[in-house]
């Protein structure tokens, strides 16, 4: 549930709300695509999303670090009902001795009785739904938010909502937003970028059973990324996992990807013919 490396999930454009509502419609890609993305991590409405970013400048990280810092919060519209003392006692079963926080320790405890390793990409699946800014720790207000919204008050309940949630990390749309959403979590304070190895176990979690070429990305990763990876290259790679046929015979040399996804593309058609 937020441990670093691998136990640890944006939004596509066309997946999310329409965008023709509150002047979406003027919005270019780009644009569309920071907003899903903002939307994703943050939960808020698409209108607010939108002013948020403008006033940063579409700036996505600005954006959702102001979003937090002023304490803002929208919890999903359907929320089933729990008992705020069983969510306590819950909390509290897992928490750190020295702190109101559940850290890796209790993380550990709480995989152990959901029967699931810290490494079983659904903890990713949790963490997003706790709106979890850090690995391997859970605030009280994460942990409350997400049990909340998953209708969870001890973890029995959460145990049972497991294959649900391997289902969202089995659909298209909505692992994208948890795979998003994992780059965020995912960072350092104060980075940008991801480092490599990390992303090549994040990708083994979240793309296996999205992507037909994953094996081949992730040997050409390894041989020959040896810097971070930034946002840009980390969502358009599920863009090319999920929208572009296995064959990569449909993919737009002259579109807009990055430099790094044109040379796995031409190094793939190379050693097929």
């Amino acid at each position: 549930f937020g441990s670093r490396p691998g136990g640890h999930g944006g939004a596509a454009p066309g997946e999310c709300a329409p965008f023709a509502a509150h002047g979406m419609s003027a919005l270019n890609r780009a644009q569309r695509e920071k907003v899903a993305n903002f939307q994703a991590v943050t939960g808020a409405p698409t209108k607010l999303a939108t002013e948020f970013l403008k006033r940063y400048s579409w700036s996505l990280d600005q954006a959702v670090d102001t979003f937090f810092t002023e304490g803002h919060s929208f919890p999903s519209q359907r929320q089933a009902t729990v008992d705020a003392k069983k969510l306590d006692a819950f909390f509290r079963r897992y928490r750190a001795a020295d702190d109101d926080v559940i850290r890796s320790e209790g993380i550990e405890a709480l995989c152990a009785d959901l029967g699931v390793s810290t490494l079983d990409p659904v903890v990713l699946a949790v963490s997003y739904h706790c709106r979890a800014e850090c690995m391997g720790v859970f605030t009280r207000e994460e942990f409350a938010g997400g049990m909340q919204r998953l209708g969870c008050d001890e973890p029995q309940k959460l145990r049972a909502k497991l294959e649900e949630l391997r289902g969202a990390l089995a659909d298209r749309g909505q692992c994208k937003e948890i795979y998003a959403f994992t780059f965020q979590f995912a960072l350092d304070q104060g980075q940008r970028c991801l480092p490599v190895d990390l992303c090549v176990e994040l990708w083994k979690l979240l793309l296996r059973g999205h992507f037909a070429l994953l094996d081949a990305w992730l040997s050409f990763v390894e041989q020959r990324v040896k810097n971070a990876v930034p946002k840009d290259t980390w969502m358009m790679l599920y863009d090319l996992a999920t929208q572009v046929k296995p064959d990569l015979s449909d993919y737009d040399m002259s579109g807009a990807w990055p430099v790094l996804l044109d040379e796995f593309v031409e190094q793939v058609k190379s050693t097929s013919l």
